[in-house]
Parts: C-alpha cells; sequence; structure tokens
C-alpha cells in the first residue's frame, strides 16, 4: 500500500512539472491565408520592439500550423507581426494570450 501511494505521488510531481514547463501564453498558429509566410514576430503589446523572428528559417505555408511556446513571461497582452512572400507587413494588437490558444490568420 505504501508503495502505491508513492506511485501515485510521484505522478502527480510530474504532471505538476509537466504543467509548468508550458507558458500560460502558449498557442498554436495556423495560416489560413493563400500567401506563404516568412516571418512571425510576436512582442508584448506596448513594447517599442519585436522578438526575433519565430520561424527562423522556416516559412508558414497555407494550412501549416505552428506551436509558440513560451517560457519565464508573465505578460498576457501580445502583439503579432508578419511579413508574407509579397514582404506585405500585417500587425494585430491586443492579443490575450492567456485566455486564447489560437490564433488563426486569414
Amino acid at each position: 500500500m505504501n508503495s502505491l501511494r508513492h506511485l501515485v505521488w510521484l505522478f502527480a510531481l510530474v504532471l505538476a512539472s509537466t504543467a509548468s514547463w508550458a507558458g500560460t501564453q502558449d498557442f498554436v498558429l495556423t495560416n489560413s491565408t493563400d500567401i506563404v509566410i516568412y516571418e512571425v514576430y510576436i512582442s508584448e503589446t506596448g513594447n517599442q520592439s519585436w522578438e526575433e523572428d519565430i520561424l527562423g528559417e522556416n516559412v508558414l505555408h497555407p494550412g501549416d500550423q505552428l506551436t509558440v511556446r513560451f517560457s519565464g513571461r508573465q505578460s498576457c497582452n501580445w502583439d503579432l507581426l508578419t511579413v508574407d512572400e509579397n514582404d506585405t507587413q500585417v500587425m494585430w494588437t491586443g492579443f490575450d494570450l492567456c485566455s486564447t490558444w489560437t490564433i488563426d490568420l486569414r
């Protein structure tokens, strides 16, 4: 009986640790446009500069999804900037990533 209790406690500890690795702001970005997206930047709302391109060397083709993971961030409100294959920039502001789990670009 004691080893069962330890196993349950260990399982609960693993679940708690796994949950703490994921940021509250994690979300899935979907490209529902008919255009290839070459760059995606995110930044806390109100910040005057963008973080680095989260796609890096990759692109986001129409229909593709990307899981964006955060670590050690407290802010809920974020802005998003995309640059597509025509070098067109589109910016959205004020995403509440603490209550949004998906962003669908259209």
